[in-house]
C-alpha cells in the first residue's frame, strides 16, 4: 500500500478519535429530564463533525433512507444508521484494519530504477 495513504489514515485515525471524543463532550451525559437540550446538543455536535470533516478532510457525508448514514474519506468508506457519530466510530475501525493490513507493499516499486547499458551480445 502507499505509504502516504496509511501516513494519511494513521494521522485521520487520531483526528477522528480527538474529534469524536470532543463531541461526546458538548453533548454530555443523556438525561431524560432534558431529552430536548440532549437532541439539540447531540444535533449540533454532529453538525461540528460533519462541518470539520467535510471542509478540513474531505470526507463526503451521505444521509439516506432508513437514517443510513456513510462517510467517505481517504478511500475508506463506513456506514451505520446509529448516525453521524457511530459512522465515524466505524470508519476509524474500517482505517485501522487498513493499516493493519498493510505489509510495507508497494505494487507501483519505489522510484525509479538505474537501466544499466548492455554491451552487445549479452
Amino acid at each position: 500500500m502507499d505509504t502516504l495513504w496509511i501516513e494519511t489514515l494513521q494521522r485521520l485515525v487520531q483526528v477522528v478519535d480527538q474529534k469524536l471524543a470532543a463531541a461526546n463532550a458538548e453533548q454530555g451525559e443523556y438525561s431524560h429530564t432534558d431529552y430536548d437540550g440532549w437532541r439539540k446538543r447531540t444535533a449540533a455536535a454532529q453538525e461540528k463533525l460533519i462541518a470539520y470533516f467535510t471542509n478540513e478532510e474531505g470526507a463526503r457525508f451521505n444521509d439516506r433512507p432508513a437514517h443510513e448514514v456513510s462517510v467517505k474519506m481517504a478511500g475508506v468508506r463506513a456506514t451505520s444508521t446509529g448516525g453521524t457519530t457511530a459512522a465515524l466510530r466505524n470508519w476509524h475501525t474500517a482505517a485501522c484494519k487498513r493499516i493493519a493490513a498493510d505489509d510495507g507493499f508497494n505494487p507501483h516499486g519505489s522510484g525509479p530504477v538505474t537501466i544499466e547499458p548492455r554491451e552487445a551480445g549479452q
